[in-house]
């Protein structure tokens, strides 16, 4: 009776288990989600939006090389020095592992940046960006962009 007992337990805890674990398209799904919630946050200049997308400790690396924190980059965004106008994906790429996940791939995003020049501007960016999972939630950790210097002449 006891193995009988302990056959079910272990039975019921592995298909319990299983049931619990994503598939691996649907955390594919929920890090893009949090990616497309993030831009749209940008594109309209969401703070409250950023401060639960983004990690406390997130390394944010942009295009001309300058590298913000998190409070830097929203307090860029709230004082109106860096206002995003639009993120267009042409191409991501999400791989996860775990807790971690990465995307990389490109975007078309048109800017104003007075930290850089006085008027906006369009760049296509080659992208590199980490989410992790914490409290269940897919937060930001990193960012690093380049310039695609074919598509984005200087301007």
């Amino acid at each position: 009776m006891t193995k009988m007992l302990f056959g079910f337990i272990m039975i019921a805890t592995v298909s319990l288990a299983a049931q619990a674990q994503p598939e691996p398209g649907d955390v594919q799904r929920q890090v893009m989600a949090a990616e497309k919630a993030r831009t749209t946050a940008l594109e309209h200049s969401d703070v409250a939006a950023l401060e639960k997308l983004m990690a406390d400790d997130v390394t944010y690396v942009h295009a001309s090389g300058k590298v913000d924190t998190k409070n830097t980059y929203l307090a860029a965004i709230r004082s109106g020095q860096l206002r995003y106008i639009f993120w267009e994906p042409k191409k991501l790429h999400v791989r996860v592992e775990g807790d971690a996940a990465v995307i990389d791939g490109e975007y078309i995003v048109r800017v104003f940046d007075r930290r850089v020049q006085a008027q906006a501007f369009n760049l296509t960016l080659l992208i590199l960006t980490m989410y992790a999972r914490r409290d269940g939630r897919w937060q930001q950790i990193a960012w690093q962009s380049t310039r695609d210097v074919a598509a984005s002449p200087v301007n």
